[in-house]
């Protein structure tokens, strides 16, 4: 039996509010259905992160209860546990709920197996730092349960693992159930797979199915996997998307600025769609407005572009060219540098915001001093 495994979908997410962004990522996302139907999968797992925000447009409602219901009518089950974009922090019944409250993909639990075939699954949603011990609690008793069904098992999680990335992870692969013969796993937008000894199976990330906020500009593969479930142990395939919209950084020399910007142009054209760029431009005495006058001749062969100075005398300071930049990718960057670290600037977007927003000043000071005691900061020393 084959699964597809995709994870980090982020539908509605606009890059740089731009509605062709937005399209990117539906497109994506229906090319990597497509492509499952194709190699004839039996199940479509969805890691998580189904919608970017918790109350989602109408485009992406619409998108994902289109493809869900296209997958019931060709017989494929589809399954789906909820990533931090799904669930919202007032207490509200996540969106995504209604797709498994019409039957169209079943809501994965740690203490409701879903059969199909010769294999079993089980689920749980993302758990913040301070509830992990509870996942680890409801992990277990899925793997309990698990015993009591022959064939594959398989568990679903939306959680960082420290074995990747030991600043983001909120578990370590010895705090997973050995019992399982596949984790398929969302959260961490980079492709990651690996396989421990103690644990019965390979452990799999597909990353993101397109760029997000936290990603920046740069050139990336972006795709999801497809797991074969008939053998001894599983194997997987990760399968790249074609159909995404690329993008590159590049410098360029300032006094040669008319010549390398004429190369921009010639990488720009090369793509079937127009990509996104990011330039640096490099030299003394820089002046905006020369900048501009020559980068402006990128309007036709870029969807979008930024571009920033870079001279030893001034703060590095990025200055956009007429579009509105991405408020998300930005307070990311700026994060980075008054922090100096992506690790940092990471940890601080997405865990210390949220309840800061909230005013949440106990929780705030809580999940800081967690993460000193378990040295998250990686030899930094945050003020």
């Amino acid at each position: 039996m084959l699964i597809s495994h995709i994870s980090d979908l982020h539908l509605g997410y606009s890059q740089f509010s731009l509605e062709e962004r937005e399209e990117d990522v539906y497109q994506a996302f229906h090319e990597a259905i497509d492509v499952s139907i194709k190699e004839r999968v039996r199940l479509v797992i969805l890691a998580g992160d189904l919608f970017h925000n918790p109350r989602p447009c109408g485009k992406a409602i619409i998108t994902l209860g289109n493809i869900l219901k296209k997958l019931k009518e060709k017989q494929i089950s589809s399954v789906f546990v909820l990533g931090e974009h799904d669930i919202s922090r007032l207490r509200d019944v996540p969106f995504v709920h209604i797709y498994s409250n019409l039957g169209l993909a079943k809501k994965l639990r740690c203490d409701e197996p879903f059969k199909i075939e010769n294999c079993v699954l089980f689920g749980a949603d993302k758990e913040r730092r301070g509830s992990i011990d509870s996942l680890i609690e409801n992990m277990r008793h899925a793997e309990q349960l698990a015993k009591q069904y022959g064939g594959k098992k398989v568990l679903v999680l939306h959680q960082g693992l420290a074995d990747f990335n030991k600043f983001a992870g909120e578990l370590n692969s010895a705090d997973l159930p050995a019992g399982f013969n596949y984790y398929a796993l969302g959260h961490y937008h980079d492709h990651h797979e690996k396989r421990f000894d103690f644990l019965g199976g390979p452990l799999a990330y597909p990353g993101s199915i397109d760029l997000t906020p936290s990603e920046g500009i740069k050139e990336a593969d972006k795709g999801f996997i497809i797991t074969d479930m008939s053998g001894e142990e599983p194997s997987t395939q990760w399968i790249r998307l074609e159909s995404r919209r690329q993008q590159f950084s590049a410098r360029i020399d300032y006094k040669d600025i008319a010549n390398e910007v004429e190369q921009i142009i010639k990488k720009a054209t090369a793509y079937d769609k127009k990509p996104v760029a990011r330039i640096e431009v490099a030299g003394n005495n820089i002046d905006s407005k020369v900048i501009s006058e020559h980068l402006k001749k990128l309007n036709d062969c870029c969807l979008h572009y930024i571009w920033q100075p870079l001279e030893e005398h001034l703060a590095a300071t990025t200055v956009y060219d007429s579009k509105p930049a991405d408020i998300d990718s930005e307070l990311y960057r700026l994060s980075a540098e008054a922090l100096g670290s992506d690790e940092l600037a990471k940890f601080t977007i997405s865990e210390v915001l949220p309840l800061a927003s909230e005013k949440d000043a106990k929780s705030v000071l809580e999940i800081l001093w967690q993460a000193y005691k378990l040295n998250k900061f990686g030899g930094h020393n945050p003020k």
